[in-house]
């Protein structure tokens, strides 16, 4: 038990505590607030002085000072009413379609596909492709195997059949039974020639070598462009003819110095003019080629650069075959001339028959005499040139032009299979020389005598010399009468009548160089007069027209 006394409760009511323990009363919140606010004013006038602020406030306390000093005038405000026009802008309503293409949904897997489409090309080929997909591999591994990505061509062609009747070749030209009453007695033992089926296994074998770059494939027009080959031999006179039916497309090539020296601008500028036919003679003049010039520039030009250095091998390999082929050109200009294709008529002949002359006796050479019949017309003309050995049906430009005028280098006068080519295999001149336009017609003539001569109502075309110099005119004699000309043996025309094609006068001394014609007896001899009796003949032939 302890030992202090115990205090009693009255005992602490009547003594209280000292003061500095007693309780401090409690203060509000608003009271506390203002006390705060009050030290921070305090603190802040005690820091304002030292912060950037307190210039700016300074200036800014004068500022409203002087302002308040210096305003002595009263400002008196009235309300001014005015009527104010405000134009109210139109507003168009404009309502705009749009359209929102709508994608097909994505696919989720692949699908495979074999789409067919048939189309044309432009060299009338008919295509046909047929699209086949099929799942692969990895496409890192499907780029390394060529069968995975490939294209398989099958080209279809109809090799046609040849003409070999008298009613199919009348399909193609219905004078040719009247044009050649002959033609009749030759056609039971005609042959189809093996040129023309030749012919089109070389233009197939063309096809075939392109027919992976359709670009350059050879086109339909110019695969079907031979209806016939036939080796046709006359059964009395056994006079052998190459009879072809085709069109007639234009060769424009061909220079001769001795007979035209210059050119035009057009022909001389041309990149592709080549100034040779594989008809030609030595030069008799000392006139050069007219493309001379210009072969000797283009030489000049291939050493110029054959001979720089740092040229690739291929480059000079180039340039040399260039080189060469040139000399031997500008060679051949210097000693030879050749066909004109504006001024001469001939036709072309393919390349195919090159080397068969040993084979076949049908075979046509450089130089052999031709007829051309188109329509109702039928035109002298020698084998000028070759052609390429898949193609058929060609012809100088001056025969294009007088079987159609509208013709040109680029135009032909015939695209149809209209255009009947008898050539007269074996009958060129030995000697070749300048076109005597004459004779070629006299020898064309006495030819067509030998398969049967020409029908009645029908003319060979008489060429007129494109170089014939004009004659001087006929001088007044001194006696003041009519001016006279030389007479002629050749008999009056008169307006309508016909005219034989190559007729016998009395005075005519037969050419034993020519052989006899046919039973005909249209021409029995060729005469020396036959070109002055030509002249009737163009009458006859200028009236028809």
């Amino acid at each position: 038990m302890s030992s202090e006394p115990s205090h009693t409760s009255a005992e602490t009511d009547n003594n209280p505590p000292p003061s500095q323990w007693r309780q401090q009363p409690k203060r509000g919140c608003f009271s506390s607030f203002a006390r705060l606010l009050l030290l921070l004013i305090i603190l802040t006038g005690l820091l304002l002085p030292f912060t950037p602020f307190a210039s700016k406030i300074k200036k800014g306390i004068q500022d409203i000072v002087e302002s308040a000093r210096s305003t002595k005038e009263r400002i008196i405000t009235r309300d001014v009413t005015r009527d104010v026009i405000k134009e109210v802008p139109v507003v168009k309503e404009v309502t705009k379609e749009v359209i929102k293409e709508v994608h097909p949904p994505l696919p989720d897997k692949y699908i495979s596909r074999k789409d067919i489409d048939v189309a044309t090309l432009f060299n009338g080929i008919t295509v046909k492709t047929n699209l086949l997909t099929e799942q692969g591999s990895f496409a890192s591994l499907e780029r390394l195997d060529p069968e995975s990505y490939k294209a398989e061509f099958q080209l279809s062609i109809r090799v046609p059949k040849a003409n070999q009747t008298m009613v199919e070749l009348s399909r193609i030209n219905k004078h040719l039974p009247a044009i050649l009453p002959g033609l009749d007695a030759m056609l039971p033992a005609a042959k189809v020639s093996g040129f023309y089926h030749k012919l089109y296994e070389n233009k197939t074998s063309r096809v075939q070598n392109d027919l992976t770059r359709l670009n350059k494939i050879l086109d339909r027009h110019n695969y079907y462009d031979t209806e016939t080959i036939l080796e046709l031999t006359h059964p009395t006179t056994q006079r052998r003819t190459l009879l072809i039916q085709s069109e007639m497309d234009v060769v424009a090539d061909g220079s001769d110095g001795d007979r035209m020296p210059t050119l035009s601008e057009y022909i001389y500028l041309s990149d592709y003019y080549q100034p040779f036919t594989s008809y030609a003679w030595a030069k008799t003049t000392k006139n050069p080629n007219p493309l001379l010039a210009k072969w000797e520039e283009r030489l000049k030009k291939a050493q110029d650069e054959f001979a720089l250095k740092g040229l690739s091998s291929a480059r000079n390999r180039e340039l040399s075959a260039i080189i060469s082929t040139l000399k031997v050109e500008i060679s051949e200009m210097k000693a030879r001339s050749s066909l004109i294709a504006e001024k001469d008529p001939f036709v072309v002949i393919s390349l195919l028959f090159r080397g068969y002359g040993d084979q076949n006796k049908f075979t046509p050479q450089i130089g052999d005499y031709a007829a051309v019949i188109h329509e109702g017309r039928i035109y002298p003309a020698i084998c000028g040139d070759y052609g390429p050995s898949f193609k058929m049906g060609e012809a100088s430009l001056l025969m294009a032009k007088t079987v159609n005028p509208k013709a040109t280098p680029y135009i032909r006068p015939e695209s149809d299979l209209k255009v009947t080519y008898l050539i007269f295999p074996g009958t060129a001149e030995k000697e070749r020389s300048a076109p005597d336009l004459a004779k070629w017609r006299e020898k064309c003539q006495t030819l067509l005598g030998e398969v049967g001569g020409i029908g009645s109502g029908y003319v060979l075309h008489t060429w007129e010399d494109p170089f014939k110099k004009p004659e001087p005119p006929a001088t007044a004699p001194a006696d003041g009468t009519s001016p006279t000309s030389t007479p002629t043996t050749a008999p009056a025309v008169t307006p309508g009548t016909t005219v034989p094609a190559t007729p016998i006068t009395p005075s005519a001394t037969p050419d034993p160089t020519v052989p006899a014609t046919s039973k005909s007896g249209e021409a029995k001899a060729t005469t020396k007069a036959a070109p002055t009796k030509s002249s009737g003949t163009k009458s006859k032939e200028t009236k028809k027209k």
